[in-house]
């Protein structure tokens, strides 16, 4: 851009007879400076950015589960739930794993781009999501595209406490 208003200036000079002060080419090659440092910026940006959803893609996590570690990518998992003391993952598939963690510990090492507390029995990962719902008193009611086999857990409320934030989340 600026190679090409230097001589756009210098022709607009000779046009005007030498009327054009210098310091309007100053201000013209400082605004052509500041739009090519904006782009460069958000080119900038953008390369980041893929690279962060990069290293969302392949992120893992590694479930205890009694002599048992499994490695786990975390777009293979549905969710993770408690049901009598006992968290329980499930996958893509709908089998579920036993894990030695507790939801807590869980959601300090999951990605909370990608997974979200719905409540004190469960954390759900976003591609999991079918329907959300809105039921009485502000609260959603949610509906995973997987259904979790002998589980208690037939449908996840979300308070209207939460909702926000979960809608937030959510997109």
């Amino acid at each position: 851009i600026t190679i090409i208003y230097i001589p756009a200036a210098i022709i607009a000079e000779i046009i005007s007879g030498g009327q054009i002060e210098f310091y309007y080419i100053l201000i013209g090659l400082l605004i052509t400076l500041l739009v090519c440092s904006i782009l460069i910026g958000l080119w900038y940006v953008q390369d980041i950015y893929n690279l962060y959803k990069l290293s969302i893609k392949g992120a893992e996590i590694t479930i205890d589960s009694g002599a048992k570690m499994t490695k786990l990518i975390y777009e293979n998992i549905v969710c993770f739930y408690s049901e009598n003391k006992i968290v329980y993952t499930v996958k893509n598939d709908g089998t579920t794993i036993n894990t030695d963690f507790t939801l807590n510990e869980l959601e300090e090492k999951i990605n909370d781009q990608l997974f979200f507390r719905a409540n004190r029995q469960i954390i759900i990962h976003k591609d999991a999501v079918d329907q959300i719902e809105k039921i009485e008193n502000g609260k959603l009611r949610i509906r995973l595209k997987v259904s979790i086999e002998h589980s208690m857990i037939d449908e996840i409320n979300i308070s209207r406490y939460k909702r926000k934030a979960f809608v937030n989340w959510f997109q």
